[in-house]
């Protein structure tokens, strides 16, 4: 009686000591916050004296501009030319209020005393901001960079989001003006900073370490901790898979990554909130465990007192909430650490140490948090490290005291052992139903065992058969050689993984299978463990796309790249070899070939194409290389002992031309042919060149009437293709100087979804002295030639811009416009300060503007592509890669080009409802689109049917006549608005 009445004496006493304990901790957290608050208000009413805003960028490592910059805050829609001529400017305070529906503006210049260039960084705010945006000018105030960060737009170069970053290079001697404009609501701490970019790299290479490896431990005790919480049902583990996911998320949200991971980067402090109170949550529910039993009074005071950061998010603005949320964090972990010491008489000293030192660690982490906020600190301090090392400490020592703990409960309990599973047993049935076939053998080939899947692949209904038929490993094999060399590498490297060879079935059919094997000794004995399974589907599909790589898919010859290739190959030889062997270049070009299309459609010119080509390969034969150049060009080599033997061959092919009719529906077409022949020469450097002499000899054949063959001489090097440059290179400068490039303007519609947003592809046309309205794959390849291509894109993007900006109605209803851009264009660097500026010129949002670009140019200018393409994508737009699929090569450069969308070649889709190879071409491509999450625009779509086809292969867009034909832009209307095309 009297050990119960002083039992519960002391329960009583406790409860009332308690109870004062939590009052007092209520107390203390709400005295802070006042403070705090009362702080930053008292900040934000206090500014320092006017301070002169140009700084020089000879520094070491970093300097602060908070003394430096001004401010001023302005309405928030207002334009960078109106706040550049505002007068009101005052010294910048790094806690600013910020009023609803106001943008505050920073500005100061930069001045690079040094003779070299300097590359900077300049950081500012936290990864609680809501937009900014940075624009730096040149001594002229010209735009030369801009930079945007808003909280709505996903940033694809990094899902970090931790405040604005820019780069830029200070050029030596001169000064740069850079105008910050930044949104937020309320309160906001704005710390501003210059990084020399190497020091900046090398402190967030550092952070971004720490955080990797911090993300990485926290997430291997989650999964650690979940899975051997379903082994074990063990509650506390449970929890602490919560615990330490929740304080991942809370370390993620504070940093910005996790609210551009669910693209809502402007709730990152709510996130933060959120993910601090489920970390609490989950604290108190391992400490109600491992304490058991725990007074009822202290979970209540707990659970009320997490009420407090979520109700904070609907009360403050995210600078009252960081506040809250530290002070809230700092009196939580004094609570659990007078938890530790008043109940850790219910664990063992060694739990209770190694808890209790958890809890401190991460006490020290709010503590150095507060710190920081007080001083302004930047989050690339040299103190940053610190929380990142006392956090993973204390999450890890609160997961070994729950450990020890559960081990001093086992100990305490019992030490029987658990039944041994059958290993034996386990193993029999993954051998014999693998999906794989699998078998067991001598180092020598003989065969032990063998599971179903092999006997099933072989065509065997049980091992017993096909071990009696097949003792030895190489009765697997088509050819024993196979398998000398298998066992050959087998008994060197000891390990063969996934060598492909053929294989011969019970009824003698061969097939493809991929094979590994290794050895190893069981019980002193070795032993060969290998695993097979069938391929031949994907080495039938890889012999394909090797077919398709050199081939043309309409008439089944050899394509122009791998005749060039061949050509190439066969002057190497010629060169080292001393043998007199002589070869020419035979080049034919369909006459009038534009009458066939035009009359009765492409479908009727790619029908006699192929009908052509098979009347020109019975001339051929075998004998000679032949290949299809072009639409309606062919290439042929022929090696000869005197010019006349090749004069006599074409001959051969015009009378065979001459003779061919075409017949189409009612029309009955005679066409001929014109052909140049080159022969080659050492002089000749490559088959390029030797295709060109062959080609304009062709051109002679044809302006001399047609129907005739003319043989290449030195003395045409200056004929027709010179000229013809010559002639477009002063058409296109005169229509640049005399505005005579019109635009026009073709709507393509997506297919998977109703849309009433319009997508439309802007075009160009070039208007002659001669008052003809050309297309322009007439006179550009003459413009890129002579490198002026780029002064008609900027006649393109200007006259556009300027429309579109006259034509305000059509912004709202305009989700993407797309604009073509020549080679030179992404080289220029002059290019891209006219594009810049353009976008603020005439106030478009980036986001309505894709730029398409060549799969041929993109390739060729890669490198300049690339960060062409990724400049303009940090600012909103898209690029679209043309012409795709022309080159199987295309998708091994694809993976390293930041496209949003593939523009598939029409000569896949014209005939994609007769012609399998079509429809596997744009499967394939489709396949690889998806998996890189790009869009696919079919162009060429001519039919209703073929529209129907693209739809059901899942293409998301369609483009051609079927859609719209080119329209000039100023009779401009919406697609709803278009007359349906018949």
């Amino acid at each position: 009686m009297l050990l119960s009445s002083l039992s519960r004496s002391f329960y009583i006493v406790h409860t009332m000591i308690f109870n004062r304990v939590i009052a007092l901790v209520c107390g203390v957290m709400l005295f802070s916050s006042f403070i705090l608050i009362s702080l930053a208000e008292a900040q934000t009413r206090t500014s320092e004296h006017a301070a002169e805003y140009t700084v020089s960028a000879d520094f070491d490592t970093s300097i602060s501009l908070s003394s430096k910059a001004e401010f001023l805050l302005t309405e928030e829609n207002l334009l960078l030319s109106d706040v550049m001529q505002q007068q009101q400017w005052q010294t910048h305070k790094e806690i600013v209020n910020i009023p609803e529906g106001a943008s505050l503006w920073l500005r100061f210049e930069v001045f690079n005393p040094s003779d070299s260039n300097r590359l900077l960084t300049l950081v500012a705010g936290n990864a609680f901001i809501d937009r900014a945006e940075a624009f730096l000018l040149d001594e002229q105030l010209r735009i030369i960079q801009s930079s945007r960060l808003q909280g709505d737009v996903l940033n694809t170069a990094t899902l970090s989001r931790n405040g604005f970053k820019m780069s830029f290079t200070a050029r030596s001697a001169s000064t740069f003006a850079i105008y910050l404009q930044i949104q937020d609501d309320g309160l906001s701490v704005i710390p501003i900073e210059l990084w020399q970019s190497q020091a900046y790299t090398a402190q967030a290479s550092v952070r971004l370490i720490l955080l990797g490896a911090m993300s990485g431990g926290l997430s291997l005790l989650a999964t650690y901790f979940l899975l051997t919480y379903v082994l074990r049902n063990a509650p506390s583990r449970f929890w602490f898979c919560v615990f330490s996911t929740a304080a991942m998320t809370t370390m993620l949200s504070t940093e910005g990554i996790l609210p551009m991971m669910f693209m809502i980067p402007s709730y990152a402090a709510e996130l933060t909130a959120i993910s601090l109170t489920v970390m609490l949550f989950a604290a108190i529910k391992i400490t109600r465990i491992i304490f058991e039993p725990v007074s009822k009074i202290w979970l209540r005071a707990h659970y009320v007192l997490l009420l407090f950061p979520l109700i904070g998010i609907f009360i403050f603005n995210d600078f009252y909430q960081l506040i809250s949320l530290i002070v809230f964090s700092c009196v939580f972990f004094v609570s659990k650490l007078l938890a530790t010491l008043i109940y850790r008489k219910g664990l063992d000293l060694r739990s209770a140490i190694i808890y209790f030192s958890g809890w401190v660690a991460l006490g020290i982490v709010g503590i150095i948090e507060l710190l920081t906020l007080l001083n302004n600190t930047s989050h690339l301090s040299f103190a940053a490290p610190y929380p990142f090392i006392f956090s993973c400490l204390g999450v890890m020592m609160i997961g070994v005291a729950i450990i020890s703990r559960e081990q001093s409960i086992q100990a305490l309990n019992s030490h029987n052992q658990m039944q041994q599973i059958n290993h034996l047993q386990q193993y029999n049935d993954l051998f014999q139903h693998a999906a794989e076939g699998l078998y067991t053998a001598k180092p020598n080939g003989e065969l032990i065992h063998v599971n179903p899947a092999i006997c099933s692949l072989f065509g065997y209904t049980d091992s017993k058969s096909f071990l009696s038929t097949h003792p030895h490993l190489s009765s697997f094999f088509a050819s024993s050689k196979d398998a000398d060399l298998l066992l050959g590498e087998l008994s060197i490297q000891q390990t063969v993984l996934g060598k492909e060879v053929k294989g011969k079935r019970s009824d003698g059919s061969e097939f493809w299978f991929s094979i590994s094997a290794q050895l190893k000794k069981v019980q002193d004995n070795a032993l060969q463990f290998g695993s097979l399974f069938d391929i031949t589907e994907r080495r039938l599909h890889q012999i394909n796309l090797q077919y398709l790589n050199t081939h043309d898919q309409l008439t089944g010859l050899y394509n122009r790249r791998y005749f060039l290739q061949i050509m190439n190959e066969r002057i190497e030889q010629t060169r080292d070899s001393d043998a007199d062997s002589q070869f020419a270049l035979v080049f034919l070009d369909v006459d009038q070939f534009k009458v066939i299309n035009d009359t009765c459609g492409h479908s009727a010119g790619d029908v006699f194409v192929k009908e052509l080509s098979h009347e020109l390969f019975d001339v051929v034969g075998d004998k000679y290389v032949f290949a299809r150049l072009s639409a309606d060009q062919f290439g042929l080599l022929v090696d000869f002992d005197d010019i006349n033997e090749i004069s006599a061959l074409a001959s051969q092919m015009l009378e065979k031309v001459r003779a061919f009719e075409f017949k189409w529906d009612r029309h009955i077409f005679t066409q001929s042919i014109s052909i140049g022949i080159a022969a080659y020469e050492s002089s000749i450097p490559s088959g390029e060149e030797l295709l060109s002499y062959a080609d304009t000899a062709c051109l002679i054949a044809k302006e001399s009437g047609q129907d005739k063959i003319h043989i290449y001489s030195s003395e045409m090097s200056m004929h027709s293709s010179y000229q013809r440059d010559l002639y477009w290179v002063s058409e296109v400068k005169n229509a640049v100087k005399e505005d005579k490039l019109e635009l026009f303007y073709q709507h393509y519609r997506p297919l998977g979804h109703a849309d009433e947003h319009d997508y439309y592809e802007i075009l160009v046309r070039l208007r002659t002295k001669e008052n003809d309205l050309v297309a322009p794959e007439f006179f550009m390849p003459s413009a890129e030639k002579a490198n002026i291509s780029h002064h008609i894109d900027k006649c393109v993007i200007e006259h556009y811009f300027q429309w579109l900006h006259a034509h305000p109605e059509h912004m709202d209803t305009l989700c993407k416009a797309n604009i073509n851009l020549s080679g030179f264009s992404l080289s220029d660097d002059d290019f891209r300060f006219f594009l810049l500026n353009a976008f603020e010129k005439y106030h478009i949002p980036h986001e309505k503007i894709c730029f398409e670009i060549t799969e041929t140019m993109a390739i060729i200018r890669m490198k300049d592509a690339i960060e062409f393409m990724n400049e303009f994508k940090k600012l909103g737009c898209t690029f679209a890669l043309d012409d795709f699929g022309t080159g199987f090569s295309s998708y091994s450069y694809l993976k390293n080009l930041p496209v949003d969308y593939l523009k598939i070649d029409g000569n896949f889709i014209r005939d994609i409802l007769n012609d399998k190879i079509d429809l596997a071409m744009v499967t394939s491509i489709r396949d690889v689109a998806e998996a890189m999450k790009i869009k696919t625009v079919a162009e060429f779509v001519e039919t209703t049917d073929i529209m129907v086809q693209i739809g059901k292969l899942g293409l998301d867009f369609a483009q051609g006549f079927c859609i719209a034909k080119p329209k000039a832009l100023a009779q401009y209307r919406p697609f709803k608005e278009e007359p349906p095309e018949l």
